[in-house]
Parts: structure tokens; C-alpha cells; sequence
């Protein structure tokens, strides 16, 4: 057994034991930056492989579609089961050549933006052609605007004494406002787009994590394998759904974007994210962005991905993570 195989499944079993304490701790999830501890320090294999995708690393990618003269799948495969998504263990996502379902989701770097590293992101937004950010971290969370084609900040408002979680932008003929979640603190609040003042808030029961507007309601997340469905104005609970996939429950889902009736969601802590129908809860799509994670974020247990902000200008996602310095403009495809 190879130094790299030993690595590989300590790694799987640390996570997985995080995991299982995550989801049945109840309410007090730990927050997003206080994961495994060991981790921190943890050195990834020198010779680590990616879950298969077509895509290369970033530090190689080019902008041109995967051809079939690309490396082949057979030489991409990993030797060592993945160990970058603890919310998925033994499913449908391990075997990724014997499924049909769901379907594996390639993507294609138009351009990289900066990122500011001092940003825990924990939303990310476009709204008519502008680009808006929510980050976390009681005496640190903002709402912001940012350039949306350079990504630097053109303008924050602090969030005093909460900790901000996840962001969306609800464009109504009677005005544009935005929604922000918080973690721990009950309450969500309600921005004036140009002002950013806050112009209402709600509360609600439980953890919040990650929100997107459907166009007829809010889609939050909790952190559990669980979507609740809100009213867009008055922020009421109208019903959940499971998420399910291969009829597992898919655990940690987090920063959420509505996209052409389908909701995306990362996963804390993984790599991964997923296209669920937010009628049957059933995950359709995973697209694994592992390649993408900077250098200065591997093997951290608080620099994760988390977020996901689609362009429908040009059908293209942003996406970025937590104190990243970087963020990707990708063109996303089955494959």
C-alpha cells in the first residue's frame, strides 16, 4: 500500500468523522470556519490526481472545450477513492464511470477576475449586469457591490454583530432590493440595492446558509439535505424538500444559485457542486471544481469553494471561494 493510498483514506476517514458529527450536532453546526482542525496542516499527496473531469487544472487551463484528442478519461481516473466531499460517501457520485445519473458537468474558463483575500464569501450575486457579494464572520460580514469585470470592490457596507451568510438579489417592477441570510442569528435582512440600507428584516427558526431567488420564491439552505422554500416578500416558510441523490441524502448544501428553474448548490467543505430539482429534491448534474482551487486554499479547512453567481448576459457562472484570490468566469456543459 503506497504512502499516497494511506494519505488518501486517513484524509476520507478524518472528513467523514467531521461530517458525521456535522449532521448530528443539530442546530449547533459548527460554523463553517471551525471544521477538522488537523486538516489545516494536512499536505496533499505531491502526485495527487483529480476526480475525472475534462477540464484541466487551472494553473493549465486553456479556453478551448475539452476535443477527443484531450486526455482521456482512463488516464484522468484517480488511483484513490476522491477525498474531497465528505456530504457524499458510497453513492452514485463515487463510480463515476458506471453511472448514467447524474451527469457530469465540464466547464471552460473564459477569464479570471481578482478576489479580495480578506472576503469570506458566503453569497455571491449578479443582478442587471453588476456583481454583488455577501461574506461572513461576526465583526468582518459585509454586503457588497463589485466590479463585475474586474472583481474588485467598488463599494461595502459592514453588518455589525452578525454573522452574514448567503445573498440574493430579488428585481421586482416596484424596485430591485437584496436579501441577506445570517447564520446563527435568526434574522434576515432586506437592502435598498442602491443604498444598501436596510429597509426590512425577518426572522426565521433555525440555521441559514445559503439563499437564491426562483422568480415566484426564496430557495434557502441550512446546511442539512434539506431546501426551504420562502415567500419573496414577507419571508414566511412555505414548504422543504429533501434532496436526495441515488436516494441518499445529500448533506451540507450550501451556497445556492437559481438557474433556469433548477437550483445549484455547492457542498461545505467539498469541492462539489450540484443541479437539484427543487420539485423532487433529486440531484440531476455535479460538477466537480477541484482543479480550480488556488494554491494558497489547498488543504485548508476554511478557504472552501462558496460561490456561485450566474451571468445571464452570457449564460456563463462566476464562481469563487472563501478568501480566494482569485474568481472564474466558466462556460458550463454536459459531458
Amino acid at each position: 500500500m503506497t504512502s499516497r493510498v494511506l494519505f488518501a483514506g486517513a484524509v476520507v476517514v478524518a472528513l467523514g468523522a467531521a461530517a458525521f458529527f456535522l449532521l448530528t450536532s443539530g442546530p449547533d453546526l459548527p460554523e463553517q470556519s471551525a471544521i477538522v482542525e488537523s486538516l489545516e496542516n494536512a499536505e496533499p499527496p505531491s502526485d495527487g490526481t483529480p476526480i475525472p473531469e475534462t477540464t484541466t487544472p487551472a494553473a493549465e487551463a486553456t479556453n478551448t472545450p475539452p476535443s477527443s484528442e484531450d486526455t482521456t478519461s482512463a488516464e484522468l481516473q484517480a488511483e484513490d477513492p476522491p477525498d474531497d466531499f465528505p456530504a457524499i460517501v458510497d453513492n452514485a457520485l463515487r463510480d463515476v464511470e458506471a453511472r448514467e445519473f447524474p451527469i457530469d458537468v465540464g466547464f471552460e474558463i473564459i477569464e479570471t477576475l481578482t478576489h479580495d483575500t480578506g472576503a469570506f464569501t458566503q453569497g455571491f450575486e449578479i443582478s442587471e449586469g453588476r456583481l454583488f457579494e455577501s461574506t461572513g464572520l461576526v465583526g468582518e460580514s459585509t454586503i457588497r457591490e463589485l466590479d463585475l469585470n474586474s472583481g474588485e470592490v467598488i463599494r461595502s457596507q459592514d453588518v455589525d454583530d452578525v454573522f452574514a451568510e448567503g445573498l440574493t438579489v430579488i428585481e421586482d417592477p416596484a424596485g430591485t432590493t437584496a436579501i441577506q441570510i445570517t447564520w446563527q442569528d435568526g434574522v434576515a435582512f432586506r437592502y435598498d440595492i442602491e443604498t444598501f440600507e436596510v429597509i426590512e428584516s425577518y426572522t426565521y427558526e433555525g440555521q441559514g446558509w445559503g439563499i437564491c431567488d426562483a422568480g415566484d420564491r426564496l430557495v434557502m439552505s441550512n446546511g442539512s439535505d434539506q431546501l426551504q422554500f420562502r415567500d419573496r416578500d414577507s419571508f414566511e416558510l412555505l414548504e422543504t424538500v429533501d434532496v436526495r441523490l441515488s436516494g441518499e441524502p445529500v448533506q451540507l448544501l450550501n451556497e445556492l444559485e437559481c438557474i433556469d428553474g433548477a437550483v445549484w448548490a455547492n457542498i461545505w467543505m467539498s469541492s462539489l457542486i450540484v443541479q437539484i430539482d427543487p420539485e423532487s429534491g433529486s440531484v440531476n448534474r455535479v460538477l466537480n471544481a477541484r482543479s480550480l482551487t488556488p494554491e494558497v486554499a489547498v488543504g485548508s479547512s476554511s478557504d472552501v469553494l462558496n460561490g456561485i453567481a450566474y451571468d445571464p448576459a452570457d449564460s456563463t457562472v462566476l464562481l469563487t471561494g472563501k478568501r480566494w484570490p482569485v474568481t472564474y468566469r466558466l462556460r458550463l456543459f454536459d459531458q
